[in-house]
């Protein structure tokens, strides 16, 4: 069966186990055959050409969705499954999750009034869905659609100084696309730990052993109070 998304992975020399685990567990999970269990994946040093690669990859093989994730998330199903949801109710365009950096930065905010290609991270998860101006790449899923408004060249620098996902949000705005943030989606960002979006975060022992703390959402143990000690 024909599946109507591709999985896109931009990664480095190694991925972790907790990296594999989810994508095997969206796999098994796929009941709609989105996916058919196919992927794309992208391997160099620079994250700008290697995003611009899987993207002409993607638009080749023909598919409507490229469900864009880097090597450095751990995610569940219901994360992947929530864009979805929005995107077939909403059409066409681009919808990402809340994800923070190891600075504990969210990577998605509006556009700055005055200063082109620039943007102010938000400060907390928004409660609702809601459209930004800028959003990370790492974690999103876009329609082709967007790609071939935009020509090509799609995560080349913008600007000086300028990152990737940057200069992709910006070339979609002026070709009428604005990135929707989808809150039911929150992945964590596998960095030292992984880190949530609800600013709580857990060590890569194992998922029952030396927790931290974790997200506390339905099916998610919850560490023991000693455990943050």
């Amino acid at each position: 069966m024909e599946g109507d998304s591709h999985l896109g992975f931009i990664t480095g020399a190694t991925v972790s186990m907790w990296f594999m685990h989810s994508v095997v567990n969206l796999f098994k999970d796929d009941n709609e055959h989105r996916f058919a269990a196919d992927y794309i994946l992208v391997h160099g040093p620079y994250i700008h050409t290697n995003r611009d690669r899987l993207t002409t990859e993607f638009m080749e093989a023909g598919r409507d969705w490229l469900m864009m994730i880097d090597n450095d998330m751990v995610f569940e199903p219901r994360d992947v499954w929530a864009l979805f949801s929005e995107a077939d109710r909403k059409g066409p365009g681009i919808y990402t999750a809340p994800y923070i950096t190891e600075e504990g930065l969210l990577t998605a905010g509006p556009w700055d009034d005055v200063e082109p290609m620039s943007y102010h991270p938000l400060l907390k998860v928004p409660d609702r869905t809601m459209e930004v101006g800028v959003a990370g790449a790492g974690f999103t899923l876009v329609h082709r659609d967007v790609y071939e408004a935009i020509g090509a060249h799609w995560w080349s620098p913008a600007g000086l100084g300028v990152g990737e996902d940057v200069s992709f949000c910006w070339r979609a705005r002026e070709e009428g696309f604005t990135p929707v943030l989808v809150p039911d989606s929150m992945p964590g960002h596998h960095k030292t730990v992984v880190v949530y979006p609800s600013a709580q975060a857990r060590n890569m022992v194992g998922e029952n052993v030396n927790l931290v703390m974790v997200d506390g959402r339905e099916g998610n143990p919850v560490a023991p109070l000693e455990a943050g000690q």
